[in-house]
């Protein structure tokens, strides 16, 4: 008799699914992103990662997560919130990054990049013009020997 085995599958995102960064909730010591499903397919999030651009801090997440259409997942950082209001409630589900701070004060980018390292959403706060021009240039994440680096779309196509 064979014995069966599972295997992680990384993939982008999926035809059907429509991940989006809902907010960035920044009020110095509660920070969370909270990320939903506006699509009608169930996403793989296993190889994904959600990543500050001016912190340079990133947050894969774990490969057994799959993002149900309608879903919200919050990832928190900080001072974990008290517990979830009747309205966060339906289909919420809370990850833990860090208690660490890790989002700016003043302004700052979530990326939401999926595991071939393609950006697929951003949310800036408190307005798209906070961290200056390069910062709206498309982003490619990049995973290294060194760790996870964030760089320009448009540089990774020009060393080809």
């Amino acid at each position: 008799m064979s014995e069966r085995t599972s295997q992680i599958v990384r993939m982008g995102q999926l035809q059907g699914a429509k991940i989006k960064i809902k907010a960035v909730k920044n009020d110095g010591l509660h920070e969370y992103v909270a990320i939903i499903n506006r699509g009608t397919v169930t996403q793989p999030m296993s190889g994904w990662v959600l990543a500050s651009l001016r912190g340079q801090a990133f947050y894969p997440f774990t490969d057994d997560l799959m993002l149900e259409p309608g879903m919200v997942v919050k990832v928190q950082s900080g001072q974990l919130e008290p517990k979830a209001t009747q309205e966060d409630r339906g289909a919420l589900k809370n990850l833990l990054w860090t208690i660490g701070q890790v989002w700016n004060n003043r302004s700052d980018t979530a990326i939401l990049f999926d595991a071939n390292g393609l950006e697929i959403d951003r949310l800036s706060y408190p307005h798209e013009r906070a961290m200056g021009s390069s910062a709206n240039r498309r982003k490619i994440l990049i995973n290294g020997d060194g760790g996870f680096e964030i760089v320009n779309d448009s540089l990774t196509r020009s060393k080809k």
